[in-house]
């Protein structure tokens, strides 16, 4: 009988060891599979972040320019709108009168509002579409384009008269660079903030984290304490 019990536990023994190594290999499986589906995930969470954030980056750099652009345009507008207002064509008198001073009074604006450092030039032209003021004509958006690294931006709106009439168009080049220098710098700032505040917060993690492992032995020793006296 014992020679009879040792040669059935040794035939039992491999069928033993395969069905644990089958577990063993089943778990090492769907470990490996959970693995890489997390890392997939990371991956693909990784590029729509960067998709993301290179979106923010083109709104956020359209928001700053397009504020200051249209407002700038609007304001210039209103300012050139009684220059530009012409005399009505009933009024023999008034259809006589000279537009050369109004020409003058133009070309002396447009120079006071384009000595602002964001604005590379200012045109003027009419209501069907021919160039008026300054002389001489201002560079083209091409030229612009091609002497500076970041391209300038362009701003078109229209000179319209105190009876809804368009009378003109105004055109404003902006560089960009002065544009966004002051949100630039502010974010910049934004950034360094946020690293200290990463920073901090790892520390603090790091801290935490040993100071857990540290006491949790007389944590559990209290809990089981109080839970034994309640039992």
């Amino acid at each position: 009988m014992p020679l009879r019990n040792f040669i059935l536990a040794k035939a039992e023994t491999p069928l033993t060891t395969a069905s644990v190594n089958h577990s063993h290999s089943l778990y090492t499986v769907i470990k490996r599979v959970m693995h890489t589906l997390l890392a997939s995930l990371v991956i693909a969470l990784l590029v729509a972040l960067l998709l993301m954030l290179q979106r923010y980056q083109q709104e956020w750099l359209h928001a700053q320019t397009a504020y200051a652009g249209n407002s700038a345009a609007r304001q210039y507008a209103k300012l050139l709108q009684p220059l530009m207002s012409k005399p009505d064509a009933n009024d023999d008198k008034s259809a006589n009168a000279s537009v050369a001073p109004q020409l003058g009074n133009l070309k002396s604006v447009i120079k006071v509002l384009a000595d602002e450092p964001h604005v590379l030039g200012i045109s003027v032209f009419d209501e069907k579409g021919r160039y008026l003021a300054p002389l001489p004509k201002t560079e083209s958006v091409v030229s612009l384009n091609r002497s500076h690294d970041v391209l300038p931006i362009t701003f078109v709106e229209s000179i319209v008269s105190e009876q809804g009439r368009v009378v003109g168009y105004l055109h404003i080049h902006m560089d960009t660079e002065k544009v966004l220098e002051a949100p630039l710098s502010l974010r910049s700032q934004l950034f360094v903030i946020a690293v200290i505040v990463l920073f901090i917060a790892l520390v603090v993690g790091i801290y935490v984290t040993r100071g857990f492992y540290k006491f949790r032995p007389w944590l559990l020793d209290a809990i089981t304490q109080i839970l034994k006296r309640r039992l």
